[in-house]
């Protein structure tokens, strides 16, 4: 539908003016101390900023008081390592159609199956998903039977507020046997330096299992992502969000397409009825045409 670009899910603009406001504040001594008083404030002022801001998100669904924080070079990077640890082991569950990424950074690639049925394994999804922009009752019933979950708030910042408080209602319940993974890149916009979160509940096996892996990737948090994050006008990258959203929604009604006014405006699929125009199949798997959309950089 569109030739490739960049992809421009958030208004990159105050996350400019974030990192700006960063690299200013650093001083000699934060770069000498990052593996001491750096873990210090990542523990004492970032961790606790990023729970207040997730429970804000949620609309005060979420308490997160009682997950402690693990940090990676990216987000990415936490869930593979997670994913391959796991699949050592056991089979590792994917959501049909979700994020290919989950697979990729595995050798044991053989025990990492496509499939709904996730009865006593680990479950893994996008929030919302990457599949069709939203999370579906077949989604939720998949978490609930996992014996473990971990969920990737990709692109959860961008959803309307009243979605955001209903997704993260349906999600409470997985909560405790969850592994929560924040993606600043996509959902906040901070792509310049990565940085990876994941919050786990203290009393998950997970956390016993792999505590001192986890431990020692925390040395390495990204400290100029981590600050950047604590600058960024989230009011002012939600304003964007709400001019995109209404882009779509014209681009949508323009091409008589249906308007689809929740989910991720970002992506958006279709269960289409009868036969797809030719221009259409491409985009068409299982059953789905899927749209990733670009709005105009603002």
């Amino acid at each position: 539908m569109e030739t490739f670009r960049p992809l421009l899910p958030v208004g990159y603009a105050a996350g400019a003016d974030a990192y700006r406001e960063a690299v200013a504040s650093l001083s000699a001594s934060d770069l000498s101390t990052h593996y001491t008083a750096g873990l210090g404030w990542f523990r004492g002022e970032f961790v606790p900023q990023l729970k207040q801001t997730l429970r804000d998100l949620t609309g005060g669904a979420w308490d997160l008081s009682d997950f402690d924080a693990f940090a990676a070079g990216s987000d990415v990077d936490f869930m593979s390592h997670l994913i391959e640890a796991v699949a050592a082991r056991e089979e590792v569950c994917l959501y049909p159609g979700d994020w290919f990424g989950f697979l990729v950074g595995s050798t044991h690639q053989e025990r990492i199956r496509w499939t709904a049925d996730s009865r006593g394994k680990l479950a893994c999804l996008c929030v919302p998903s990457v599949r069709n922009g939203h999370v579906t009752s077949e989604m939720l019933g998949f978490l609930e039977d996992a014996g473990a979950c971990l969920l990737n708030l990709n692109l959860f910042p961008t959803l309307e507020a009243s979605e955001r408080r209903a997704v993260a209602e349906s999600l409470a319940p997985v909560l405790p046997k969850s592994v929560l993974s924040i993606s600043f890149s996509r959902g906040f916009g901070l792509t310049a330096s990565q940085l990876g979160v994941a919050l786990v509940p203290r009393n998950h096996p997970y956390r016993a299992r792999y505590a001192q892996q986890w431990e020692w990737f925390t040395y390495f948090f990204n400290g100029l992502a981590a600050r950047a994050f604590l600058s960024l006008d989230l009011d002012r990258v939600a304003r964007v969000d709400a001019g995109r959203r209404e882009w779509v929604r014209d681009w949508l009604k323009s091409r008589s397409l249906p308007v689809v006014e929740t989910g991720s405006y970002y992506v958006k699929a279709f269960r289409p009825e009868g036969e797809l125009p030719d221009a259409l199949r491409p985009l068409s798997r299982d059953g789905l045409v899927r749209l990733c959309f670009k709005p105009p950089q603002v």
